[in-house]
């Protein structure tokens, strides 16, 4: 008995749940089509998407700056080599005119090797050539991250492009929706009107207004054929 009770109860508290829910949902509804609403929603998809691309933009710029600072260090070792290049050109050029003065002195092989002005020139070349080596293949790595900063900047520009575009779509979708619905409206304002033409209740009302004038009409001649009757 009492768990039977208890059920009741129980069911009857789902049904105003139940009846409540919809309510909102109804409201929720009502709510969500509201143009007000439709704009406030697509202003705040607009807002997002907006951050998200300056924050992308943010990062490609970062990317960008890398790269540029590496091309800046690149025209910083390009002058380097530039200067090696002329020291190492200077020392072979003091080599071989050392090298063809100890040889108008007939001086050996040998003693050309060790002359201290040759070998100090020598050393500067060798110098020279192994430092031209080491920034030619620093800027050689530089070049190729370079070039890699390149290709995914040109494919980030690219995404960027179309978040623009799609953010500019995003835009004309909510004047769009906000016409449609404000049309739909207006669509189901005349419907209803229309429909309550269709039921219009003053053609019943004429109907009867006349059945009563010929139902006097009727009574009146009724009432003269009786009274001329007993003439």
């Amino acid at each position: 008995m009492i768990a039977g009770v208890f059920v009741s109860v129980w069911r009857f508290f789902r049904m105003i749940g139940y009846a409540l829910t919809g309510r909102v949902d109804e409201a929720s509804d009502a709510i969500a089509t509201s143009p007000h609403a439709v704009r406030a929603t697509f202003a705040e998809i607009v807002r997002e998407k907006k951050l998200r691309i300056q924050q992308y933009m943010d990062a490609v710029a970062g990317l960008i700056t890398q790269q540029e600072g590496k091309i800046f260090k690149v025209k910083g070792l390009t002058t380097e080599v530039e200067k090696q290049e002329k020291l190492r050109a200077g020392a072979l050029a003091m080599a071989e005119k050392r090298q063809k003065a100890l040889l108008a002195e007939e001086k050996t092989k040998e003693e050309i090797q060790h002359d201290e002005m040759y070998m100090r020139s020598v050393a500067a070349f060798n110098d020279a050539t192994s430092t031209l080596a080491a920034l030619q293949n620093n800027i050689a790595g530089l070049e190729t991250d370079i070039k890699d900063y390149a290709d995914r900047i040109k494919g980030h520009k690219v995404q960027l492009v179309s978040l623009q575009r799609e953010l500019e779509k995003v835009k004309g979708e909510a004047d769009e929706t906000v016409a449609d619905l404000i049309t739909a409206k207006e669509e189901k304002s005349l419907a209803d009107m229309i429909s309550g033409i269709s039921v219009d209740r003053t053609g019943a009302e004429l109907s009867r207004m006349r059945d009563l004038r010929n139902r006097a009409k009727a009574g009146a001649r009724v009432c003269y054929v009786l009274c001329t009757s007993g003439d």
